[in-house]
């Protein structure tokens, strides 16, 4: 028959082995946490980036378009016109890459 010692050593290594384990789940975990952070991070700066192209041209587009005008307020008109369609294509690029970067995190 066994002693009550011999027991409480089995007891002992089986509890050790689930901490282990349990300890091992918690760092994957948090490297897990930390990659999905890493990436969302890249994703907010490629946001950010592509924004700030798209705002630094429309800038340029108006400016350009008063310069063409020449204080002419037809032709201003005109070319707002353009400057509108540039701004709201710009717009739906921008939607179009958040929306696929969402459908990336989600594969």
């Amino acid at each position: 028959m066994p002693s009550v010692g011999a027991g409480l050593v089995a007891r002992d290594r089986r509890t050790g082995r689930t901490l282990t384990q349990i300890e091992r789940h918690a760092v994957v975990r948090a490297a897990s946490v930390q990659a999905h952070t890493a990436v969302q991070t890249v994703k907010l700066q490629a946001v950010d980036q592509l924004t700030r192209e798209a705002m630094t041209g429309q800038a340029m587009l108006s400016r350009w378009a008063a310069t063409l005008a020449q204080g002419d307020a037809f032709m201003a008109d005109d070319l707002r016109f353009f400057s509108d369609v540039a701004r709201m294509g710009k717009g739906e690029i921008i939607a179009s890459t958040i929306e696929d970067l969402n459908r990336e995190g989600r594969r």
